[in-house]
């Protein structure tokens, strides 16, 4: 009886200067830490990308406001796409015996970019114009198409690529003109760049002043008359 009475003293002294210990260390006030950690990988998209709305760039291009262009996506695909490329339309108008400079009726074109390739290596936007046709024959022999004070805009955090300001296509089908460009480290993500018109989304009849045809005197002949004009990407950085 007397040695199971020193176990049970044993014990108890023991459950007594574990209390103490535990005391003493809370009272220290020292963190008790561990580190984890969270993981991702990432490859190049492919897939096409659907085009956003200029003015709101947070939401799809569909369905279409009243004065969003209707032409359809590119559907290109890769890490490196252009995914949208707007017509621009100029309406009806009398012929004249001088020349005439003719703002476009649409409001809000624009062309749209994404870069997914994830290394920041810049690209570039040209395009040239082809010569006006009316289906059988050359026609508006030296007119000129010009887009101002473009814009850009995107979804995305990311160094904004630099449009050109003026860019000015002369419809010899050989011109070719700088659009914009994303220097390297910018431009990742999806660009749209836009050359829009007062109250974009507004479908009051205002014309939109950045985008322009100028028809040389003695040019314009009865019937409608069509030019391409042709966008390309390419991955050369700007600067």
């Amino acid at each position: 009886m007397k040695f199971s009475k020193s176990v049970v003293a044993s014990l108890v002294g023991i459950a007594t200067l574990a209390g103490t210990m535990q005391g003493v260390y809370a009272a220290d006030g020292l963190p008790s830490e561990g580190n984890s950690k969270a993981v991702v990988s990432f490859i190049a998209g492919t897939g096409p990308v659907a085009p956003i709305d200029p003015t709101d760039p947070m939401n799809p291009l569909l369905p279409p406001k009243p004065t969003d262009p209707t032409d359809p996506p590119t559907g290109n695909t890769g890490s490196l796409t252009l995914d949208y490329v707007s017509s621009v339309e100029f309406g009806t108008n009398d012929i004249s015996n001088k020349t005439e400079v003719y703002s476009a009726k649409s409001k809000k074109p624009f062309i749209q970019v994404s870069d997914r390739r994830g290394t920041g290596e810049g690209w570039t936007v040209t395009a040239k114009a082809s010569k006006f046709s009316n289906g059988s024959n050359e026609t508006l022999l030296g007119a000129v198409l010009t887009f101002k004070n473009g814009s850009v805009i995107s979804n995305s955090l990311g160094g904004s690529p630099n449009p050109t300001q003026t860019v000015t296509l002369n419809t010899d089908g050989s011109t070719i003109s700088p659009v914009v460009s994303a220097s390297p480290g910018n431009g990742l993500g999806t660009w749209l760049t836009s050359w829009l018109g007062l109250n974009p989304d507004v479908n009051d009849g205002a014309l939109n002043n950045n985008v322009t045809l100028t028809i040389p005197a003695g040019s314009a002949t009865v019937g409608n008359h069509e030019t391409t004009i042709t966008w390309t990407l390419t991955d050369a950085p700007g600067v």
